[in-house]
């Protein structure tokens, strides 16, 4: 057996134990304290750049949800004001209808519809939420936007929920009165339209707006006066519309829809039921169209042209009010959805990456047990160089 005190194996043995065990300790505690095994690159490089990946997916789901939120909470705004606005347009129906009745008077009753209408306008124009108004007809004042773009997905895919024009106008209501008529052209199952049809519109004041049907192949037919007051008489104005339809790559209903969107871009209250349109507020004698195939002119009397434009804002608004509830649900359906896969995302790097605390917390113990017999084995071998002294006695 030989000895030397320059080079001490057994001491050098249990200081290279002893080392191991308190890196290994060192771990094991660094995992109980995060609750993770994998807590750097060096632990594992290629599962620490999958966990990050996840993280950063666990992040971008993390906006979507915050999106999808804003959404519904928009979306919710806008139910509850449409859901106020069909309930005034019922009552307001039930007004024109207790019109009728002999004996009330018809100040009385327009009245009513005045203040019906003023409560639509005002659930449209202030159903908004953040900035977004599903209902107004345009932005300005508080509302920055009328249409809403939610995140749908980590891709940044959007779910677009376009603006539905509650308002007094877009319900086709403006200038309602239970004591004026209204154009009307009925149309068979032969409606058609075609480039040159035009319908011309004479407001109360005697000037003249002419709708003219134009696929932008040729220039528009009828001819505009100046509105020139110092010139032109009121009666002698003529405004030309264009209305955009291609026989050719439309239908006959489009073609219908792009009129009366024109027309209540100018001002006048028009609405489609059972294929008969209905113009108010405009002059009945002076007004024409040249709309030849599956068309028939005609007039409601007052109380019939109420009648007629709430039905059809009715129906215009029970259309919207569905747009809305099918967003409402998609929205609720794409929240679901992104919460579960959050959730197995999250318990996928939770398998790649998280700590068995009750396994860390046994290794701790065992590591511990081992440090304690690293420290003695080094005490017993720094002693062995202490017997060599004997020999020299």
């Amino acid at each position: 057996m030989a000895f030397s005190i320059n080079t001490n194996v057994n001491a050098m043995a249990a200081v290279r134990s002893l080392s191991t065990i308190s890196n290994q300790m060192q771990t094991t505690q660094a995992r109980v304290e995060s609750g993770l095994k994998i807590n750097a690159a060096k632990d594992d490089p290629a599962v620490f750049s999958i966990a990050q990946t996840m993280r950063a997916d666990m992040k971008g789901l993390t906006a979507v949800k915050d999106s999808l939120g804003f959404g519904k909470a928009t979306l919710a705004v806008a139910n509850s004001a449409i859901k106020k606005i069909s309930d005034e347009l019922g009552a307001l129906k039930q007004t024109v209808l207790q019109g009728q009745q002999q004996g009330i008077d018809a100040a009385t009753i327009q009245a009513q519809i005045d203040n019906a209408l003023a409560n639509v306008e005002a659930y449209a124009t202030t159903a908004t939420f953040n900035g977004v108004n599903l209902l107004a007809a345009a932005a300005g004042g508080t509302i920055d936007f009328v249409n809403l773009d939610i995140i749908r997905d980590m891709a940044g895919s959007t779910l677009q929920v376009g603006n539905q024009d509650s308002t007094v106008a877009g319900a086709g209501l403006a200038g309602l009165d239970v004591s004026n008529g209204a154009y009307t052209i009925t149309f068979d199952s032969a409606m058609a339209f075609g480039n040159g049809d035009t319908v011309s519109l004479v407001r109360n004041d005697g000037s003249t707006v002419v709708f003219e049907f134009n696929d932008g192949t040729a220039a528009l037919t009828s001819t505009p006066v100046a509105d020139d007051p110092a010139t032109v008489d009121v009666s002698e104005r003529v405004e030309v519309v264009d209305v955009q339809y291609d026989a050719t790559a439309q239908a006959p209903l489009e073609g219908l829809d792009a009129l009366v969107g024109r027309m209540k871009e100018f001002g006048f209250a028009a609405s489609v039921r059972n294929n008969v349109l209905v113009v108010a507020g405009v002059d009945t004698a002076a007004t024409s169209s040249t709309i030849a195939a599956g068309a028939t002119d005609g007039t409601l009397n007052g109380t019939d042209t109420a009648i007629a434009a709430i039905d059809a804002a009715i129906d215009n608004i029970g259309a919207k009010m569905a747009t809305l509830g099918a967003a409402t649900r998609q929205v609720e359906g794409l929240q679901d959805f992104t919460s579960s896969l959050y959730d197995s995302v999250k318990e996928g790097l939770g398998a790649l990456v998280d700590a068995d605390l009750a396994e860390e917390s046994a290794m701790l113990t065992t590591l511990q047990t081992k440090q304690q017999l690293a420290v003695q084995s080094l005490s017993i071998a720094n002693q062995s160089s202490s017997v060599l002294l004997s020999l020299f006695r």
